[in-house]
C-alpha cells in the first residue's frame, strides 16, 4: 500500500471512529501512529514507547477499515487501562510466566469488550474461547483476574497463546525507520512512562466529557467579555457581496433616514438595507474551548456586523446546546452580549443550526463564529449541509485554517 493510499485509509478509520463515538476517535488520535517494516510479521501493530507502529500485516487486503479501527483501539486500550505498566512491572521482577499470562489475559479482555461494543475484531486475535472461559465471564473480569485463572495452563500452552498475543512486554522496543501517519497529542508525546501516558489519556477524556455537556455554574455559565476591538473583517463589504446572492433583487437596499451631515448637505446620509432585507443569524461558539480573548474577538465581529447597516441581527450563543437568542437592532445593543452570553460547556452546534432551520422565514445569511474544534454527532455534517442549501453560510474561524463544511470560509487574523 502506497503512502497516499495509507493516509486515505487512515482517514476512513478516523471517520469510522468518529461516527461510532467521539471518545474512540479521541483515544486513537491522541497517539502518534506510524508505519514501519520493523513491526514483526505476525503482529498487526505494536507499541514503541508512546508510539503505535503498524506493520505490513495491518495493511493486509484481508482486513477491512472496521478491522483496522478495532486493532488501533486494541493497542490504545492497553495504554488506557494500565496494562503496559503491569506487564513491565512483572518483567522487571523476573516473573516471565506471570507476565505472559497477563499479556494473554489483557488481550482477551480487550478483544471481548471491543466486540461487545460492536467493533469488528480480526478473527485470529485472542478471544475467551482460546483460554477456556465464556465470553460472559471474560466481560466481567479484569485482566488481573483472568490472568490468575490462567496460572493452571501448561507452559507450552501459555507460550503458544503468548505468541498469538500483542506481546506487551516488548513495549520498549524501538524502530529506526517509519513513516508518520498521525502526529498525536503533545501530552501523549511527552509522556515519560506508561503511568504518565495513562494519566494523560484520563485527563483528556475528562475534558472530552466536559465538551459534551452544556455550560454549568460556576465555570462560566455567563461568559465574561472585555472591551471590544475594531473588527478585523470588513463586514459591510462581505455582507453586500453575500446579500446580492441571497436576495432576488438588490433594489431593496435603499437609503435609511438619518440626520443630514453637519459638514454639508451634499454628503450622503446613512445607507441601510431596508426593513425587508434578509435576516442575519450569528451563531457564536461560547464553549470551553473558546477562551476569553477569542470570545472578545467574536463580539467585536458581531459589532462590525451590526455597524454594516443591518436592521436586525439575531445572535445565538451555543456550546453543547443553544441558548436564548439575542436580538440586536442597533450598535448600542451589543451590551446585551456582555450581560447575556452563556456557555462554557461542549462544542456541538446541532441545536443552534436547528434553531435557524426552524425559525428563519426565508433565505437568510448565517454567520458561524467558532474555532471549529467540534465534537460532531451523527447529525452535524448533515445539518451544515441543509443549512447551506437553504441559507447563505459564512464560516468565521478563530482556529482551523480550513473546514469541511459548506459555506464561505474566513479565518480571523492572528
Amino acid at each position: 500500500m502506497e503512502l497516499e493510499e495509507l493516509l486515505e485509509e487512515f482517514q476512513r478509520i478516523k471517520d469510522h471512529l468518529m461516527l461510532r463515538d467521539p471518545t474512540y476517535y479521541y483515544l486513537v488520535m491522541s497517539f502518534p501512529i506510524a508505519y514501519s517494516k520493523e513491526v514483526p510479521k505476525n503482529a498487526y501493530a505494536m507499541f514503541t514507547g508512546n508510539t503505535i507502529l503498524v506493520g505490513d500485516r495491518f495493511l493486509s487486503n484481508s482486513l477491512t477499515t472496521e478491522n483496522r479501527a478495532a486493532i488501533l483501539m486494541h493497542e490504545v486500550l492497553h495504554a488506557y487501562l494500565g496494562h503496559l505498566e503491569r506487564a513491565k512491572d512483572l518483567m522487571k521482577m523476573g516473573k516471565a510466566e506471570e507476565a505472559m499470562a497477563f499479556n494473554v489475559a489483557a488481550d482477551v479482555v480487550i478483544n471481548e469488550k471491543l466486540e461487545a461494543a460492536g467493533f469488528e475484531v480480526p478473527w485470529d486475535m485472542l478471544r475467551a474461547s482460546h483460554v477456556g472461559v465464556s465470553r460472559a465471564m471474560a466481560l466481567k473480569m479484569s485482566a488481573e483476574e483472568l490472568a490468575a485463572r490462567l496460572s493452571g495452563l501448561s507452559r507450552r500452552h501459555l507460550l503458544k497463546l503468548y505468541r498469538q498475543s500483542s506481546k506487551l512486554a516488548e513495549g520498549e522496543r524501538q524502530a529506526q525507520n517509519y513513516v508518520m501517519i498521525n502526529k498525536g497529542s503533545e501530552e501523549v508525546r511527552r509522556a515519560k512512562d506508561a503511568g504518565d501516558l495513562r494519566r494523560a489519556l484520563e485527563r483528556g477524556l475528562r475534558r472530552l466529557q466536559t465538551y459534551k455537556e452544556a455550560g454549568t455554574s460556576p465555570h462560566g455559565h455567563i461568559r465574561p467579555i472585555g472591551d471590544f476591538d475594531k473588527p478585523t473583517i470588513d463586514w459591510r463589504r462581505v455582507l453586500r457581496l453575500e446579500l446580492e446572492e441571497a436576495v432576488e433583487s438588490v433594489r431593496d437596499i435603499r437609503k435609511r433616514w438619518s440626520r443630514s451631515s453637519r459638514k454639508s448637505e451634499w454628503y450622503p446620509s446613512k445607507i441601510g438595507l431596508g426593513n425587508d432585507a434578509p435576516e442575519v443569524y450569528v451563531l457564536i461558539d461560547t464553549s470551553a474551548s473558546i477562551d476569553d480573548e477569542k470570545l472578545r474577538r467574536f463580539a467585536s465581529e458581531i459589532y462590525g456586523v451590526i455597524k454594516a447597516g443591518l436592521s436586525k441581527v439575531v445572535v445565538i450563543p451555543w456550546d453543547a446546546r443553544a441558548y436564548e437568542p439575542l436580538e440586536l437592532r442597533r450598535p448600542g445593543d451589543i451590551e446585551k452580549i456582555k450581560r447575556s452570553l452563556r456557555g462554557g460547556g461542549g462544542t456541538i452546534p446541532d441545536e443552534a443550526i436547528k434553531y435557524v432551520l426552524a425559525n428563519a422565514r426565508r433565505r437568510a445569511v448565517v454567520i458561524v463564529l467558532s474555532d471549529f474544534e467540534l465534537a460532531e454527532t451523527g447529525e452535524t455534517k448533515k445539518l451544515f449541509q441543509e443549512l447551506a442549501e437553504r441559507h447563505k453560510v459564512i464560516l468565521v474561524s478563530a482556529g482551523k485554517s480550513s473546514v469541511e463544511y459548506p459555506g464561505v470560509f474566513i479565518r480571523l487574523k492572528e
